[in-house]
């Protein structure tokens, strides 16, 4: 005579149970390896910041090198370009830097008054990087007028996220203070994967639609928008399901495991080729001051 259960409990067949753990445990590393990799990246992406734009590398940032030089400048839109940069270079460090103690869950809990001044710094520093790159670009202008929309773009983008996590959690809504504040690091994102994208598709693609010393490239134009505009996608999406569990039909689990895996590699190698090789942006000014 069969068992009989009582109504309600759930009954999971033998052979289902070990597949769904183990594309949880696959989904939960490949998190990890995502989650580690960026923490890694991004510190020695503010330390390349940081040690740059002071100079203390073999070259400085050509955008104010007039200004860390003492060189004279003749004209005050010299001076608004020079210190503008200045001030998006030392504001996108702290940007880059403190984010593990913005978005740690334990610092928010146990830690509140450490949560609530990081993010009145980090608002901060977010307006005073959008309002530096701004007048930046509208007194000397990036490197062609493609660029300048979209980084103009960028900046406005991430000003508004700024003040919108603000207001918020000014108001103690904070359901949607997080959400601001998600989108904002989203936003941040994109000047380190400026650098990360462009890496990756030249090597894997041997520079497909890369304009040779002119940024004119179809992948140029592209890369103007790709480097932020999916980070806010993601955001969005992530936020929108923030307290759902998703749930992807069999057909497709191990297909999107084995995308986010594929996509996982990438993204650490072109971490690694940007920062750990002399070939690199960061690594041909970061790996001298370590070897000498």
């Amino acid at each position: 005579m069969s068992e009989v259960k009582p109504p309600g409990e759930l009954t999971l067949g033998p052979i289902t149970t070990p597949a769904v753990a183990l594309e949880d445990r696959l989904l939960h590393w490949l998190a990890r390896a995502f989650a580690i990799a960026a923490l890694v990246g991004l510190t020695l992406f503010g330390t390349y910041i940081v040690l740059r734009a002071s100079g203390a590398t073999v070259r400085n940032f050509g955008q104010w090198r007039a200004l860390i030089a003492g060189l004279p400048l003749t004209t005050a839109r010299d001076w608004i370009a020079n210190l503008g940069i200045g001030m998006h270079f030392v504001m996108g460090a702290i940007l880059v830097l403190a984010w593990p103690i913005l978005l740690s869950s334990r610092i928010r809990a146990r830690h509140r008054t450490v949560h609530r001044w990081t993010g009145r710094l980090y608002v901060s520093a977010a307006l005073l990087a959008g309002i530096g790159g701004l007048s930046f670009i509208l007194t000397h202008g990036a490197y062609n007028q493609a660029s300048s929309i979209a980084f103009g773009a960028w900046g406005w983008v991430m000003m508004s996220c700024a003040a919108m996590a603000w207001l918020h959690a000014r108001a103690r809504r904070f359901d949607r203070h997080r959400a601001w504040a998600i989108r904002l690091f989203a936003m941040v994102l994109g000047s380190w994967l400026f650098d990360i994208e462009f890496r990756a598709w030249n090597d894997l693609t041997g520079g497909l639609g890369v304009g040779k010393d002119t940024a004119s490239g179809l992948f140029d134009y592209a890369l103007l928008y790709l480097f932020f505009v999916p980070n806010l996608l993601v955001a969005e999406f992530f936020i929108r399901n923030l307290h759902r569990r998703l749930a992807l039909p069999g057909r497709w689990r191990w297909p999107v495991l084995a995308g986010l895996a594929m996509t996982c590699l990438i993204f650490v190698y072109a971490i690694i080729a940007t920062t750990a090789t002399l070939s690199g942006k960061y690594g041909k000014h970061l790996l001298p001051l370590v070897i000498g």
